[in-house]
């Protein structure tokens, strides 16, 4: 069964006008909808933000359900002059930023215990969200993105990212996700719409740009649905 996440509300309302689906028990404060596109029934999760929010509630439902697929979908700020505001970012893996064990030797990213700061998304999904924002005549690029529990608005924090990681966008949940998924060994991938750059107008862009941001991911993970399901 396919799960798809997003930290708000706001990034899945489009998406349920499109749907069948039933409001399902959940905890912590996260929603949980089970949906159907034509025959089929996958699960979308209203995670809330945090790391801690983000990870129980993915357990929740994997616990819960046969999860055997995981999207991550909503809008993420930009840290490249390569990426344009309403662009998607379809990712070829995910990683934690604010992680930091160096001085014990491990690399930058690094969780102890785990081997890699880098986790990848899954070829066939890709290739979905690619063909899906095609579709929906979306301009998307296939660059990392870095996550934290933070909203960045500073130029010098998100050019060091970039720097550091070579990601092209930041958001606060498709790390955690894809730590998650490695974990647990889920396929993933996300598709993340930019509703700003990461830069001192970023707040100011993203109250502009963040409505019309997610409409755009919204309208590519419904594309996603048909080429996941009837391809």
């Amino acid at each position: 069964m396919l799960a798809i996440v997003a930290s708000n509300k706001c990034y899945i309302n489009d998406l349920l006008e499109k749907l069948s689906y039933s409001k399902e028990s959940s905890p912590n404060k996260s929603e949980v909808y089970k949906c159907k596109y034509k025959e089929h029934e996958f699960i979308i999760l209203v995670s809330g933000y945090g790391k801690v929010n983000i990870a129980s509630n993915l357990r929740f439902i994997c616990d819960n359900y046969p999860i055997k697929v995981l999207l991550c979908i909503g809008t993420a700020g930009c840290i490249t002059d390569t990426i344009d505001i309403f662009s998607a970012v379809i990712p070829n893996s995910c990683l934690e930023f604010d992680v930091d064990f160096m001085p014990n030797g491990y690399d930058a990213g690094q969780i102890p215990g785990l081997d890699r700061t880098l986790y990848k998304t899954n070829d066939d999904l890709v290739e979905c969200l690619k063909r899906a924002s095609s579709m929906s005549g979306a301009n998307y690029s296939n660059d990392i993105i870095a996550s934290s529990d933070m909203f960045v608005t500073n130029y010098n924090l998100s050019n060091s990212i970039r720097r550091e990681y070579n990601a092209g966008a930041i958001d606060c949940e498709s790390g955690i996700v894809g730590q998650f998924c490695f974990t647990n060994n889920i396929p993933y991938a996300c598709i993340k719409v930019i509703s700003n750059f990461a830069n001192n107008n970023g707040i100011k862009q993203y109250n502009i740009y963040d409505e019309e941001s997610s409409r755009t991911c919204q309208r590519i993970t419904y594309k996603f649905l048909k080429e996941f399901y009837e391809a």
